[in-house]
């Protein structure tokens, strides 16, 4: 079993973005999506990966994407749920953020909703790893 990263940080994760134009934003939904398929393996769902999400993406002007985060929301919190975690960036907060305080905050809300993003998947991956007793300091 491979161990899961759970150091993301929003910092690095922002500078990453920058140097790299935004195709490191790219790569974490492709880690994304790699990460909660291995750690959600047994409820039988799916999450697509990166080159379906750019795709339907570019079909349907950007609402996958959207509908792409709120199944990867409900998976990730489903999962935490289960294994009495608590549960991280809700749905509600995701969709109000993405059309509505985003704007009205000039943006602000959407660095908030990323940083719960990157907890989000930090605390399905620690679980991961603590559930698969795999060593956790990294």
């Amino acid at each position: 079993m491979e161990r899961l990263t759970i150091n993301r940080g929003f910092w690095l994760t922002f500078l990453l973005s920058i140097v790299t134009f935004g195709f490191y934003g790219l790569y974490l939904i492709h880690a994304f999506a790699k990460e909660t398929n291995v750690a959600c393996k047994g409820d039988g769902k799916n999450t697509t990966g990166l080159l379906l999400y750019f795709i339907f993406s570019l079909l349907t002007l950007g609402i996958y994407g959207i509908v792409w985060n709120c199944m990867w929301i409900n998976r990730c919190n489903a999962y935490l749920a289960k294994n009495n975690k608590p549960e991280g960036l809700q749905l509600s907060t995701y969709l109000l953020t993405m059309f509505l305080l985003g704007p009205l905050t000039l943006g602000i809300m959407y660095i908030v909703v990323f940083c719960k993003t990157l907890y989000l998947q930090n605390a399905v991956n620690a679980t991961y790893n603590e559930l698969n007793v795999l060593n956790t300091s990294n």
